[in-house]
């Protein structure tokens, strides 16, 4: 009953010790206490609490260009495929066998049905049954009555966002005011070039942190980003519940081997001056430039371990001609 006692002790510390550190104005800030990076408690809280219940953005668009492209990954712990359906939807489903819960497709790649490897129990691209082999021999078995549960999935500027939760607001309206900042780079029209998905031993706060503060740039990026955008001139801005948003002014003189060209001819005249560094709450961020983004999405597997997806997108100069 003490152990018990204490670590309820010690975990409603840590909570207040976090709340304490976010409450504050922003020129008294700290970060927050040691074990709200190491904790499993913690990490189940935030598992329920907001991994469970919170749009995710889980990928871009054209990773799945055509019809039955797919690829696979968990949200809280929850096996999910994002695929390319045969009406040219982009849907999210479970990825688990509704007979003996076998995964049922891994990595990414292209199908017309998805069959599991156990049974052979095989989904069309909308997740509903269609063959069951032997299964006709089982009394009151309707092979119609069987699918792949869906989970909510759309679209915000070519960025998949999946949510466990039925219900909430939508990401285009939670998005709204960070949309207001950044319509005219058109990043739905930008295209990856490359990207990875690899596990990192590190918690995922700590990760989103280092991505979105610029304060360690001027010496750990000194010859490379610290030359066109120094930490001196960033500029933090306020953003809102649903994201962070802080900007810098670009040097491009500093580095003649990176015009930041082509941009969209939308994009306006300060925007195509500046470097934008996004935290959009609670796993994604964008460092966007008038030319291209970075992003990376995590996916926190336990306190000490996460799941992070990179990218980087540009326009392809024929498009803005």
């Amino acid at each position: 009953m003490n152990k018990i006692s204490n670590d309820v002790s010690d975990l409603n510390r840590t909570l207040d010790n976090i709340v304490a550190a976010a409450s504050g104005p922003f020129e008294t800030a700290v970060t927050m206490p040691p074990t709200a990076y190491t904790s499993l408690d913690i990490y189940e809280l935030e598992r329920k609490h907001i991994f469970e219940t919170q749009w995710v953005c889980v990928g871009r668009v054209d990773e799945l260009s055509k019809q039955g492209d797919y690829f696979t990954t968990r949200v809280a712990d929850e096996p999910l495929v994002i695929l390319r359906n045969d009406d040219d939807e982009i849907i999210a489903m479970s990825n688990v066998c509704r007979h003996k819960w076998t995964q049922l497709l891994d990595g990414c790649g292209n199908t017309k049905r998805i069959v599991c490897p156990y049974h052979a129990w095989t989904y069309d691209l909308k997740g509903c049954l269609v063959h069951s082999k032997f299964m006709d021999r089982s009394a009151d078995f309707n092979e119609r009555e069987i699918y792949l549960p869906r989970v909510s999935c759309d679209v915000w500027r070519g960025f998949i966002y999946v949510r466990l939760a039925d219900k909430g607001e939508t990401i285009l309206s939670q998005l709204s005011g960070l949309d207001a900042r950044t319509f005219d780079y058109h990043m739905e029209e930008m295209t990856l070039i490359c990207g990875e998905q690899e596990v990192w031993a590190n918690n995922w706060k700590l990760l989103a942190e280092n991505f979105t503060e610029t304060y360690h740039v001027f010496h750990t990026h000194r010859d490379s980003i610290a030359r066109y955008t120094p930490t001196e001139l960033t500029e933090i801005q306020d953003g809102d519940a649903a994201h962070s948003f802080g900007v810098s002014p670009l040097l491009k003189d500093a580095m003649p081997e990176s015009p930041f060209e082509p941009f969209h001819p939308d994009l306006s005249e300060q925007h195509q001056n500046e470097f934008c560094m996004i935290g959009v709450y609670p796993n994604q961020m964008i460092a966007l430039a008038p030319d291209r983004f970075f992003y990376m999405c995590l996916t926190p597997e336990g306190p000490a371990r996460v799941r992070t997806k990179w990218g980087v997108a540009c326009y392809e100069k024929e498009a803005l001609e």
